[in-house]
């Protein structure tokens, strides 16, 4: 599975890349996120609950952040498992900054396994092109409603849930 894309906000690329690394923030944004917790510098875990066609399910997730240059580029690891089967892949992302505006673009690879490697290949890019859509829009949103969400919090926050 391969994804790739690009999306741009209107907030400088420092605040864009903070609120990436942002527990709160991310909470917010991914969605169908239940719960997230940064367990390490660079690490996350947490919880999301999806209700689409072929992957209705609660997952568990793993993202480490494994190389970065802030605020113009990220590595990213992770992995996804639920009782419909496992997702693990990584990707990267470059920000570009012009005129207070970032542009995002990202690509990324993915493995699927267990009942969800059953979809086809371009369902399933698709569903993941469109969730990470989603929570861009999500992200530029929220930084354009409240440009301090992309500040710098601390990082070492406990698991935070949002309810059903």
């Amino acid at each position: 599975m391969n994804v790739r894309g690009s999306h741009t906000m209107e907030a400088p690329r420092a605040v864009v890349f903070a609120a990436i690394c942002d527990p709160d923030a991310l909470l917010g944004i991914i969605p169908g996120c239940r719960e997230i917790e940064q367990v390490g510098d660079a690490e996350y875990r947490g919880q999301i609950s999806l209700r689409l066609p072929g992957v209705v399910g609660t997952y568990r997730t793993v993202v480490r952040l494994v190389d970065s240059d802030p605020p113009s580029y990220g590595r990213l690891e992770g992995e996804l498992e639920g009782t419909l089967g496992t997702v693990t892949g990584h990707a990267t992302f470059r920000l570009a900054e012009s005129g207070g505006r970032t542009t995002i673009d990202y690509e990324g690879q993915g493995v699927v396994g267990g009942p969800l490697a059953r979809l086809d290949a371009r369902f399933a890019e698709g569903l993941a092109g469109s969730l990470i859509k989603q929570g861009l829009r999500n992200l530029g949103s929220r930084l354009k409603a409240d440009p301090a969400a992309g500040t710098p919090s601390d990082r070492r926050q406990p698991t935070r849930e949002i309810p059903a």
